[in-house]
C-alpha cells in the first residue's frame, strides 16, 4: 500500500523526477523558514545534490505565515523533481501548534526511510530533532542559519533561546554553521564541542556582470535618476536587519548628499514602522522600501554601494551576492558578515548600531569611486573563488558521507526506482 508521503506527492506533483540507481541516501530536509537567505540555500542543496546518489524529501509549510510575498519555495522545488510534504509549522512559540507540526514529523521519519536528516532554522530544528530522536541510527544534522539568542533580548529571554540551542544539540550529530565566525559563537557559548560543529560556508550563483544598459533599464523602471547616488540592501524588514539603522543612516547621508537614493529591496514586519521613521526624518522621497522582489538581484546590480545593518547573521547571503556583482559593501561587524567582508579588501566594516559610522564610511567611499570599484572587483574574486554553489554542495556531501560511514544507514541498499512505496 503506498505510504502517506506518496500520497502527498500525489497532491504535489514532481515532474520529471530523476532515477536513482544503485546505492543512494534518502535525506529528509525541514525547514519551516521558507523564504529569504533559507530559502535559497535549501534549494540550492536540494537541487545540488547529486540525483544518482542521493533523493531529497523536504517537509515544510505550504506556504510561511508571514512570507510577505515570498512564497515560491515550494513551486520551485516541485517544478525541479523534489519531493514535498507538507507540515504546518509558525516562527513563534505556539504549544498547540508545535505539538501537532512535532506529531507530523514523528509520523513522517517512522513511517520513511530516511538515511539522514538535515534540519535548518530554530523552529524546524527543534522540532525536527525532537521528531528524529523517535528513530534510531538515523544520523540528524542542524544548520541554525543565525542564532537567535544573539539578537536584542532581555538577559532572561537570551538564556532562554541558548538554552533550548543548548539542549537540542545533544539531540544531533552535527552542527553545520555558515561561518566561521557562526562555528566560533557555537563553540563559546558551549552549545555543542569543537568536534561536532562544522563549517560549511554559502554557495552563491555567480552570474556574468549585467551591462550598464541592463541597469540603466532597472533605474527607469523604478522611477529612479540615471545620475543618482544609490545606496541599498536586500533583506527581510525585520528585526535581526535593523531597519533603524538604515533610515537613521540614510537621514545622515541625505544631509551630505540630498541627490542620493536610499532603497530597500524585501518586505517583513517592520516596514510600516521603518517607512514611519523615514517619513519622520523627512527623507521618505529618497528612501524607498520595494517590498518582496522576485528580480533581487537586478535591482541590486543598480546599486552604486550596498549596505547590510543587521545586528547579527549566519552568514550574509546578500552581502556575498552584492560583492558577486562588484558592488562596493559597507557592513555591520557582526557575527557572520565579518566573515564575508575583507576590511579594506572587498568592503568597509562599521560598529553595529551606529548610523554615524555607516553614514561616514558611505560618503568615503562615495566620495572615492576609484577606491570603490576596486573594492568592488576584489569582492567579485572572493565571491567566484569561495563561494560557489558547487564548493558548498561538494562539502555537505562529504559531511553526509562521514555521518553515514560513522553510523551506518540500516537501508542504504535499494532497488533501482524513483522513490520508495
Amino acid at each position: 500500500m503506498p505510504s502517506k508521503l506518496n500520497n502527498a506527492r500525489a497532491i504535489l506533483a514532481c515532474p520529471g523526477s530523476a532515477i536513482y540507481t544503485g546505492c543512494y541516501m534518502r535525506v529528509l530536509h525541514v525547514v519551516e523558514s521558507t523564504i529569504a537567505g533559507v530559502r535559497t540555500h535549501v534549494q540550492n542543496l536540494a537541487t545540488g545534490l547529486d540525483r544518482h546518489r542521493f533523493q531529497v524529501v523536504v517537509a515544510c509549510p505550504l506556504r510561511r505565515h508571514q512570507s510577505f510575498g515570498d512564497d515560491q519555495f515550494v513551486s520551485y522545488l516541485t517544478r525541479a523533481g523534489i519531493s514535498v510534504v507538507p507540515v504546518a509549522m509558525r516562527r513563534t512559540i505556539d504549544l498547540a501548534g508545535d505539538l501537532a507540526a512535532l506529531r507530523q514529523l514523528i509520523g513522517l521519519v517512522r513511517r520513511e526511510r530516511f538515511d539522514l536528516i538535515h534540519l535548518h532554522s530554530s523552529k524546524a530544528g527543534f522540532l525536527g530533532r525532537l521528531a528524529a530522536r523517535s528513530v534510531a541510527g538515523t544520523p540528524v544534522v542542524y544548520s541554525p542559519h543565525g542564532l537567535f539568542f544573539l539578537a536584542d533580548h532581555t538577559p532572561s529571554k537570551r538564556r532562554f533561546y541558548l538554552g533550548l540551542e543548548q539542549f537540542a544539540a545533544h539531540l544531533c550529530d552535527r552542527v553545520i554553521a555558515t561561518s566561521p565566525s557562526e562555528r566560533a559563537t557555537i563553540i563559546d557559548h558551549r552549545i555543542a564541542p569543537p568536534q561536532k560543529v562544522a563549517c560549511i560556508e554559502y554557495g552563491i550563483a555567480v552570474d556574468p556582470l549585467p551591462s550598464a544598459a541592463d541597469c540603466a533599464d532597472q533605474r527607469r523602471a523604478l522611477s529612479l535618476p540615471l545620475d543618482a547616488p544609490l545606496i541599498g540592501t536586500v533583506a527581510r524588514i525585520a528585526a535581526q536587519k535593523n531597519p533603524q539603522l538604515f533610515v537613521d543612516a540614510a537621514a545622515l547621508v541625505l544631509q551630505q548628499l540630498p541627490a542620493a537614493h536610499m532603497i530597500w529591496c524585501g518586505d517583513g514586519e517592520l516596514r510600516a514602522e521603518a517607512e514611519a521613521r523615514a517619513q519622520a526624518n523627512g527623507i521618505a522621497d529618497h528612501c524607498h522600501f520595494l517590498g518582496h522582489r522576485e528580480d533581487a538581484a537586478a535591482v541590486l546590480a543598480t546599486f552604486d554601494l550596498f549596505w547590510l545593518t543587521s545586528d547579527y547573521e549566519s552568514f550574509g547571503m546578500a552581502t556575498a551576492e552584492a560583492m558577486a556583482l562588484e558592488r562596493p559593501v559597507v557592513a555591520t561587524d557582526v557575527v557572520g558578515t565579518r566573515d564575508v567582508v575583507v576590511p579594506g579588501q572587498t568592503g568597509v566594516l562599521v560598529p553595529p548600531r551606529n548610523p554615524r559610522a555607516l553614514a561616514n564610511a558611505t560618503l568615503a567611499l562615495l566620495h572615492d569611486p576609484d577606491y570603490a570599484r576596486a573594492l568592488g572587483r576584489r569582492g567579485r574574486a572572493r565571491a567566484i573563488e569561495r563561494y560557489t554553489i558547487e564548493r558548498m554542495v561538494r562539502e555537505t556531501t562529504q559531511l553526509y558521507e562521514t555521518l553515514r560511514q560513522v553510523r551506518p544507514a540500516r537501508h542504504a541498499e535499494r532497488p533501482v526506482a524513483p522513490y520508495d512505496s
